[in-house]
């Protein structure tokens, strides 16, 4: 159910159901690149945390290092308070005893201070934002010189076969008004860094260095088709244009995502879809 004070809170719970394996497996890897740099008291923020998969491989590596006598902090940051909500819920139950806090704030204007951490994140996040160019400076901003950053991005979708399969035979779908009003929006911004030059140059350009972009491809598994569309249909993003059409129109979209999908399903029904994305790791630039 969309919530219109909070859209990413009225998905957080399908967000967290369905798509968190997804991102979970992506934010391990994200971590697992940078954890070799991070000091026993590092200071870690991770940006749009969401549900929380990038603090998952964090705790984990935190409670590990307070173990040995290490003083590290986790703070996960994300504009949605059901977003927030969460993380908490989950995370606190499962890292009772490890530093660590989660809040809402905008990502676009931090309410840190300058060179606050060590390391920052941002995984499927920074990129979406309205001003994205803003979100790099400000995680630039509070890390510390030599702090490093990772992040990840979505390829286009002309290459990448997860939106294909379940965007292609939806937007084909949709009734020609609907298209039209999408059209007109015109295109996400976040396709300008979905290749890795532009992505890049926009990262070094907002005060990084050694900026390093990797390809990754997984696999996501999601349970039934059922399972995708709801995750589509309440996405404040994509699910737009399902709301846009009425009760007979959304049928035909879903008749026309079951179709699409039948060849990725499984003999249990559950579907399996391949997931490109880029793996970004960078360090704030020296003062």
């Amino acid at each position: 159910m969309t919530n219109e004070l909070d859209p990413w809170g009225g998905h957080a719970s399908t967000y967290d159901r369905v798509f968190a394996p997804l991102t979970g497996t992506v934010a391990r890897s994200l971590f697992t690149l940078c954890e070799a740099r991070l000091g026993p008291d590092a200071q870690i923020l991770d940006v749009a945390c969401g549900s929380g998969a990038l603090l998952r491989p964090a705790l984990s590596w935190a409670e590990r290092q307070q173990a040995a006598g290490g003083a590290p902090f986790v703070v996960g940051a994300d504009f949605s308070g059901g977003m927030v909500a969460v993380s908490q819920r989950n995370l606190g139950r499962l890292h009772p005893s490890t530093r660590f806090r989660c809040e809402t704030q905008d990502g676009q204007a931090l309410t840190y201070a300058d060179a606050s951490f060590d390391a920052v994140f941002s995984c499927f996040g920074i990129f979406l934002f309205a001003d994205r160019l803003a979100g790099w400076r400000e995680a630039a901003r509070v890390l510390r010189p030599g702090g490093v950053f990772a992040t990840s991005t979505w390829f286009p979708p002309d290459r990448n076969p997860m939106f294909q399969a379940q965007f292609g035979p939806v937007f084909e779908a949709l009734p020609e008004r609907v298209k039209a009003q999408h059209q007109q929006k015109g295109p996400p911004g976040w396709l300008r860094v979905a290749d890795a030059e532009p992505l890049r140059a926009e990262v070094t350009a907002a005060g990084f260095d050694e900026v390093c972009v990797h390809p990754f491809h997984t696999t996501l598994a999601l349970a039934s088709v059922d399972d995708a569309w709801q995750a589509m249909r309440d996405n404040p993003g994509a699910g737009g244009m399902i709301q846009a059409c009425d009760d007979q129109e959304r049928k035909a979209v879903y008749a026309a995502l079951r179709k699409g999908l039948a060849p990725y399903a499984t003999p249990s029904g559950a579907v399996l879809l391949e997931a490109r994305c880029h793996l970004l790791t960078a360090r704030r630039a020296p003062a």
